[in-house]
Formats: C-alpha cells, structure tokens, sequence
C-alpha cells in the first residue's frame, strides 16, 4: 500500500513536471513567435526598402548606359579632333595669316581635348562603380525577397505548432 502509494505521488510528480514543461515550451514558443513576427515585419520593411533603393537605381543605371554612350561619342570627338588638327597643320605651311588664326584655335581644341579627356575618365570612373551598386542592389532585392517568402513559411509553420500545442496549455498547473 505505501509502495502503491510512494508510486501515484511519483507518478502525479512526473505528471505535473511533464504539464510545467509543456507550459514553459508553450511560453518560450509563443516568445519565439512574437520575435519571429518581428523579425519578418523587419524584414518587411528592408524589403520595401530594397525596392524603393532599386527603383530610385534606375535612373543611376540609365545615366551610366547614357555615359557609357558619351564616352564613346567622346572618343569620336577626339580623335577628329586629332585628325582635324593635322589637317590644320597642313593648312598652316600654305597661308600665314591663318596659322595665327588656327594657331588660336589649335590651343582651344587642346584645351577642349583635355577638358573631354578629363570628362571622359571622370565618366569612366563614374561608370565602374554605378554598375556594381546597380547590380549589388538588384541582387540584394532578390536575397531579401527570399528571406521574406522564408520568413513567411516559418511563421505559418510555427503557428501551425502553437495550434497544435494550445491544448497543453489548458491542463492545470499545480
């Protein structure tokens, strides 16, 4: 009888650790729950974030095909300048009055030439680093909008869980 006895109070012991148990699962998933819902509404937000970045991208991206066509324009230019220059020299042997008219204007298409020069590897240098944010954002975009749809299944999985678990929190606690 009291073997009997010393074995119900085991059994009711185990009874009420397995239900404490349960009901502190039960919390820290509900915990869980609310900071996975945080972290999907963060997530929410940089992704909105990632698209708005990505839309105002756009013209960036445009602006550097827009330069990229300019400096092969530029190029062009250069080199008729180069070649107009020459032709200029020839001009120069054959007329003195004109040589110190073009001599005039040989120093402005230098200068010119060198303020092209200067766009032009400024362009260059614009060009690099505007296509790498453009393609660093639009690939962003796309980890971000994975993370989200993740995020999104793993909240559905554990409320899925916190159903199926809700019963175990109406068994009394002693």
């Amino acid at each position: 009888m009291l073997v009997r006895s010393i074995v119900i109070l085991i059994n009711l012991g185990l009874l009420g650790l397995l239900g404490w148990g349960t009901f502190q699962q039960i919390t820290t998933q509900q915990e869980t729950n609310r900071v996975m819902a945080d972290v999907h509404e963060n997530i929410r937000q940089a992704h909105q974030l990632t698209v708005v970045t990505n839309e105002q991208l756009k013209p960036l991206r445009e602006t550097a095909a827009v330069v990229e066509e300019m400096n092969i324009k530029l190029d062009n230019t250069v080199n008729l300048l180069s070649r107009m220059n020459n032709s200029l020299a020839n001009v120069q042997a054959s007329e003195q009055k004109i040589v110190l008219g073009l001599d005039r204007l040989n120093k402005n298409t230098a200068m010119v030439m060198n303020q092209l020069g200067n766009i032009s590897r400024i362009n260059e240098q614009l060009l690099a680093p505007a296509t790498r944010t453009a393609k660093q954002a639009q690939s962003e975009y796309g980890l971000i909008e994975d993370l989200y749809d993740m995020t999104g299944a793993t909240i559905q999985e554990v409320a899925k869980l916190n159903r199926k678990f809700a019963f175990l929190g109406k068994i009394p606690v002693p």
